[in-house]
């Protein structure tokens, strides 16, 4: 089985939170690129949902993909739920 990869391109500074564009290998979801956006959103909490992207960092679609979850601030977690490491 083929390891699943992250890798980081560049935080994003046009959300609220910590946002960051990964490249995706394989890409997740047929998306080659995708954003994952770690906020503390008033009256709901802590989510950090994972979006397809552009390669410029643009949100494709605001569907969440596999490993979006609400109740925590982590990247890494998010990842993982959808099978990714970060390299």
């Amino acid at each position: 089985m083929t390891a699943k990869t992250a890798t980081l391109v560049k935080n994003l500074d046009n959300f609220r939170g910590w946002a960051a564009l990964y490249r995706m290998e394989p890409p997740h979801d047929g998306h080659p690129y995708c954003i994952v956006s770690a906020a503390d959103v008033p009256f709901s909490g802590p989510e950090t949902y994972i979006f397809p992207a552009t390669s410029a960092g643009e949100v494709a679609d605001w569907g969440e993909l596999e490993g979006s979850y609400k109740g925590g601030l982590d990247h890494a977690e998010a990842l993982e739920g959808a099978g990714y490491t970060i390299g």
